[in-house]
């Protein structure tokens, strides 16, 4: 004899209930948008790109390589070039020239600031030992590359052209009061390490105007 539940018959009432689960379980399931990689629960649309959303194992690797036909390829192009999503190594939008700005900078940590008649000058990295300001020339490449992993849409870029160009004359400054600390040149003539400083500090400061501009529509 079937067993009767408020006057259906169990094996009928049992479905239902598994609809029912199933109904709540994909209202509460957490998605992803497949362009800022966002999670949402209860949405089948990203609200900032109006992508759908996707589930975790259907997300691309962040700068995987994948068929240029692939249906997120088509969703991203459709975004505005502002909110485009750059490669980590892409040198458009000026940063190409901030990066290696930054490059001369750590170049410069292993030139000579002056060249002394003696067998072996300091290099100045040797100098940071006595003059611990020289260490910021590093400091300045690597908040670089920093910024430029973080930053990576042209619209995000744009908001560094003001940090750039005043970290393009922090160099410059650090090897000033380097040679203040030394006492001047003394008619020695300057070293590699004083160019690639003027080298790093006007690539930073171009490259840093030209952070994220984009060509006008006509």
């Amino acid at each position: 004899m079937a067993c009767v539940v408020a006057g259906v018959p169990w094996h009928r009432s049992k479905p239902k209930a598994g609809a029912r689960y199933q109904r709540t379980m994909a209202e509460h399931q957490v998605l992803f948008c497949p362009f800022c990689r966002e999670s949402f629960e209860g949405r089948g649309s990203c609200p900032d790109h109006e992508l759908t959303l996707v589930s975790f194992d259907q997300l691309r690797p962040d700068d995987g390589a994948h068929e240029p036909d692939d249906e997120l390829d088509e969703a991203r192009s459709a975004l505005p070039v502002d909110d485009r999503r750059l490669a980590l190594l892409d040198p458009r939008y000026g940063r190409g020239l901030v990066a290696v700005g930054a490059l001369f900078d750590l170049l410069a940590l292993v030139l000579r600031p002056l060249e002394l008649p003696s067998a072996d000058p300091p290099r100045t990295y040797q100098l940071a030992h006595a003059i611990p300001s020289l260490g910021t020339l590093m400091l300045v490449a690597f908040t670089v590359f920093f910024a430029l992993s973080r930053r990576r849409t042209p619209r995000a870029l744009r908001s560094l052209r003001v940090l750039l160009p005043l970290l393009a004359l922090v160099s410059p400054a650090t090897l000033i009061w380097a040679f203040i600390r030394l006492g001047g040149s003394n008619g020695h003539p300057l070293g590699g390490a004083v160019y690639a400083v003027l080298v790093s500090s006007l690539l930073l400061l171009f490259g840093g105007l030209r952070l994220g501009v984009t060509k006008a529509r006509p």
